[in-house]
């Protein structure tokens, strides 16, 4: 495990600094699975924004689903998880 330096408010420091062993060991575990959480939550909505944007361009370009499987080597059931169920070709 890493140390990790945070600015926090004086009161907060001040809480922590007199804390107990035990009172900061469970402060280190609960801040340890939000920023966890955030960080992993950041990453899946920048994946989804970057899926939302494929699927808009591909959209704008006339890139049915066919020509996208055919583009990328997958089967449709692959590239409707991608893009969503909603994703309709344009022969549709």
């Amino acid at each position: 495990m890493r140390i990790l330096n945070l600015p926090v408010d004086d009161s907060v420091a001040d809480g922590y600094n007199n804390a107990s062993q035990k009172e900061k060991k469970k402060i280190n575990s609960v801040i340890n699975v939000l920023l966890a959480r955030f960080l992993s939550d950041k990453r899946n909505s920048s994946l989804l924004n970057a899926m939302d944007e494929l699927s808009i361009q591909s959209s704008k370009n006339d890139l049915t689903m066919e020509r996208l499987t055919e583009l990328m080597e997958w089967d449709e059931d692959t590239v409707k998880n991608l893009f969503g169920e909603d994703y309709r070709s344009a022969n549709a």
